[in-house]
């Protein structure tokens, strides 16, 4: 009886992968990059200033604008991890491999989300039950707090009583 091999991606998918994820994250540092100078540049033109006061509708634009900027670059930022985890994956060759039911990842599946680490039905799965248990959470919640307001209650009318 022969043991089954381990799922495992071609060489040939593997390098695809791993120029496909270089240059994703080329793209992304770059774009950093530029975006940092351009705050740079935005912050430096408003700390020069035209000598009047800015009302609070700019302050507000500003600080949406700000708000902003920080969310894309924490999103970025994230993004950014998740491609050298892939990256790291190729090189362990465990890249492509879903770690659920450890099955090849369809390309196709790996060319919309290359830094996927389930395949589409392991990740349907993992969705169904997080919502679950947020829904079991979520009811949780209310009962405790149903049964708080059913004692502050008792506790009301039993002090009127007295």
């Amino acid at each position: 009886m022969s043991e089954k091999k381990p799922a495992k991606m071609s060489d040939a998918d593997l390098k695809f992968f791993e120029e496909m994820l270089i240059e994703k994250r080329r793209q992304l540092v770059t774009a950093q990059s530029d975006s940092e100078r351009a705050s740079s540049f935005q912050g430096q033109k408003n700390q020069a200033g035209d000598g009047s006061d800015s009302d609070s509708a700019d302050s507000a634009t500003d600080y949406n604008t700000l708000e902003t900027t920080f969310s894309l670059a924490a999103r970025e930022g994230k993004y950014l991890v998740y491609l050298e985890e892939a990256l790291k994956r190729i090189h362990d060759g465990t890249f492509g491999v879903c770690k659920v039911c450890k099955k090849l990842i369809p390309k196709a599946r790996l060319m919309a989300v290359p830094t996927a680490t389930k395949c589409v039905n392991c990740k349907e799965e993992t969705k169904k039950k997080e919502q679950e248990n947020n829904r079991m959470e979520m009811a949780r919640l209310f009962a405790e707090a149903q049964r708080k307001r059913s004692e502050e209650h008792t506790s009301e009318l039993q002090s009127l009583l007295r």
